[in-house]
């Protein structure tokens, strides 16, 4: 009896085994970004990576305000007061939601939602390829982007910039085609950021977006 018992158990063991690395392989690209992510976190955290800066950005990519208005003037969300407003026009189909894949980490966002107009998302697949391509032409090992922030609310935004009402009403990331990456997240990966910012740039000459490099760490890009 004891005997059987005890193989009842290693068969149930085993069982269990086989699913664990039925279920790791089948998120093994989740898991390996969870790893990258945390990895880069810890590591910049020791190395204080917010010394850590952007080449050429600050001449490439200067698109102020009143530029990035250019691109909702025909064509964006109407600015929602809160997460409701946003809501309804995710389900409305109007806003598309963004999450974590292979090629891009969405951050934890706290004064914005992972939402934003079909036109910024193909924006991001585009983008993702482009800088994908030239890391195997490179043969380096390809490291995705982070968004750090997509779409806001007057209400989000007020929270930001409590004492500044004119940021309130011009905030690009009101309109839905708006979101930011961090370029601090390549800390440790120069040669991967400097193919990521070419791959943008080069957008950007097509006339496929504007872009403002910001010293707090991110690109501030919204889609035309």
């Amino acid at each position: 009896m004891k005997e059987k018992n005890k193989k009842t158990r290693t068969l149930i063991l085993l069982l269990a085994l086989v699913s664990l690395m039925f279920i790791a392989f089948s998120y093994r690209h989740t898991i390996k970004r969870k790893v990258h992510y945390y990895y880069t976190v810890l590591k910049n955290r020791i190395t204080r990576k917010e010394n850590f800066s952007c080449n050429n950005c600050n001449d490439l990519f200067d698109d102020n305000v009143k530029t990035h208005q250019i691109a909702y003037a025909n064509e964006s969300i109407t600015p929602q007061n809160n997460d409701e407003g946003l809501n309804r026009l995710f389900r409305k189909g109007v806003l598309k939601n963004i999450e974590s894949n292979e090629s891009y980490l969405v951050r934890k966002l706290d004064h914005s939602k992972p939402l934003l107009m079909k036109k910024a998302v193909l924006f991001l697949d585009k983008l993702s390829i482009s800088y994908n391509q030239k890391c195997k032409m490179s043969q380096l090992y390809y490291i995705p982007f982070e968004i750090t922030s997509a779409t806001r609310t007057i209400e989000s935004v007020g929270k930001l910039s409590k004492s500044n009402n004119n940021a309130i009403e011009n905030s690009a990331h009101l309109r839905g085609k708006t979101f930011d990456i961090s370029y601090r997240a390549f800390f440790g990966y120069e040669k991967q950021l400097d193919l990521f910012i070419s791959a943008l740039n080069e957008l950007k000459q097509q006339n496929k977006c504007y872009v403002k490099y910001e010293r707090n760490g991110c690109l501030h890009i919204t889609v035309k």
